[in-house]
């Protein structure tokens, strides 16, 4: 069997559950994505090049990268992608106001377009937008890695691990009551998706393994159509 012919109904049964319980665990094997993919974009990206510890940051320790790009769904069933003009972030989380960051231009980078494609892919059918906006942020982490169970107000949420050395950092999704629904300590080359709506979503601090502990990881938000202007 070829591998288009087993990632296909691996993405489909991805999809599926998605879309029957709001959130899905999955890794880059089921979604076709070479396993050179993650570690290159490590080395490429979670760089002193590109990291940037922001004064308004919370948890203060953490450093960030950050872009947002638009995609187009064709006709064919292809999407395009390019960079949005935007990547501003206004009244998210503790932050009443606009922030501002330096763009790291991933639209340029094929590897990573594919990654978003495949990310895209997994939308159940209903929920799609025809066009829209995919926001991107690269997180360093070294002790917490949110302050709170929260939302942020987006139509579907990406969590994907990048690399690690430490211990912690689980991942958990709960209900408006605070109970637990999931939790699950990503490693490298696994990613949550959720449906943002449905969960408050929270993870555990890291904890050390040898030295000081880290965790790189994707924080992507597939956007509600009036995060940023479409024109």
């Amino acid at each position: 069997m070829t591998q288009q012919n087993t990632v296909v109904p691996a993405i489909d049964a991805v999809r599926e559950k998605l879309s029957a319980e709001g959130f899905v665990v999955t890794n880059d094997g089921q979604l076709g994505i070479p396993r050179t993919f993650r570690e290159e974009f490590h080395r490429g990206y979670f760089t002193e090049e590109h990291l940037r510890r922001y004064p308004d940051d919370v948890p203060e320790d953490r450093l960030r990268a950050r872009d947002v790009l638009r995609y187009d769904r064709e006709e064919d069933g292809r999407i395009s992608i390019r960079s949005h003009h935007d990547i501003g972030i206004e009244g998210r989380g503790e932050h009443a106001g606009r922030r501002e960051f330096v763009r790291t231009d991933l639209a340029r980078d094929e590897h990573f377009v594919r990654w978003v494609r495949a990310v895209l892919s997994v939308i159940p059918v209903r929920e799609r937008q025809t066009r829209g906006t995919f926001g991107v942020n690269l997180f360093r982490t070294s002790s917490k890695v949110v302050t709170r169970p929260h939302r942020d107000g987006e139509q579907f949420i990406v969590v994907y691990v990048v690399d690690k050395a430490c211990g912690g950092g689980v991942t958990t999704l709960l209900d408006d009551s605070g109970a637990i629904i999931h939790k699950d300590a990503l490693e490298p080359g696994d990613l949550i998706i959720f449906r943002d709506s449905d969960f408050l979503h929270s993870a555990t601090e890291l904890e050390a393994a040898d030295g000081r502990p880290r965790r790189d990881a994707l924080v992507c938000t597939v956007n509600y159509p009036g995060t940023y202007p479409l024109d």
